[in-house]
């Protein structure tokens, strides 16, 4: 859940993760390819640490992120 309000998204017909790839009506990312994208954000921005992201958004020890 989120307490912000978030952009309306279209699907272009290709792949987000960047491989320019086809993908169907409705879809963003192509069979596997939003974890893709997912790690490779996440390594980009954060070293690849789940930790440092939540850290990064002000989630961690005494402000849980799931409640």
């Amino acid at each position: 859940m989120t307490s912000k309000p978030l952009p309306r998204l279209t699907p272009t017909g290709t792949c987000w993760c960047g491989c320019a790839k086809r993908v169907g009506a409705g879809s963003f990312f192509a069979p596997g390819h939003d974890k893709v994208a997912e790690a490779a954000l996440l390594a980009v921005e954060y070293g690849s640490s789940v930790a440092q992201l939540l850290h990064g958004h002000g989630y961690g020890p005494g402000h849980s992120v799931s409640e």
